[in-house]
């Protein structure tokens, strides 16, 4: 396998390719990646992350090398790899069971690592994610985690994951942000995540305003 191959290719093109690599047991899989993600190419080191998500759930390596190594890569198209590598963790292992790891990630020092959770999950109510699904305050809670993270890259991916959410539980949705803002009148994090989760709601709640000004 020759990742270099993929520079110029599209994303969808890298994860199916990142994808059918996995499908196999590769017991140098591991080690094939970490050598990829030195690469320069950032679809080389985007190729390499998918495949440590691919992996992860069967070789902890892999998912201590993300965390560890993965976090601070200046490339953002690698950090929507990331996201997407964490989801594939989550989804082999299974969501209820991958809540140590979710809960360990939302505290990362890095806010790559964070955002992994809150935009790698969404839609956190998708069928594939039942556990969510069935305990969407669950979903909500976990993103509370973040509600006053300093990172606006954060910040906005919670917000759009809560608007996600309020699609089919707008109630829990207003009455977290409502909690939140009421515990921490001054933070302009939780403003922020108000802004994005209200976004279209608030044109037909006009009285919603209130949370982001």
């Amino acid at each position: 396998m020759d990742p270099t191959t993929m520079i110029g290719q599209s994303w969808s093109a890298i994860r199916r390719a990142a994808q059918a690599y996995t499908a196999r047991l590769r017991p140098e899989a591991y080690d094939m990646a970490v050598a990829w993600y030195g690469d320069a190419a950032w679809e080389v080191r985007y190729f390499a992350v998918l495949v440590l998500g691919g992996i992860a759930a069967t070789d902890e390596r892999a998912l201590t090398y993300l965390y560890e190594r993965c976090g601070d890569d200046p490339a953002w198209q690698v950090n929507e790899a990331l996201a997407m590598a964490f989801d594939d963790y989550c989804a082999a292992t299974g969501y209820e069971a991958a809540l140590p790891a979710i809960r360990k990630w939302l505290r990362a020092p890095s806010a790559n690592l964070r955002r992994a959770v809150s935009e790698g999950l969404r839609p956190w109510m998708a069928s594939k994610r039942a556990y969510f699904a069935r305990d969407p305050q669950a979903a909500i809670d976990l993103l509370g985690t973040l509600k006053d993270d300093q990172s606006r890259y954060v910040q906005e991916s919670v917000g759009n994951a809560l608007r996600d959410i309020s699609r089919k539980h707008h109630d829990l949705v207003i009455a977290a942000l409502r909690r939140w803002v009421a515990e921490k009148p001054e933070s302009r994090a939780v403003r922020t995540i108000a802004r994005y989760a209200l976004k279209h709601a608030v044109k037909a709640d006009e009285s919603l305003r209130e949370l982001f000004m």
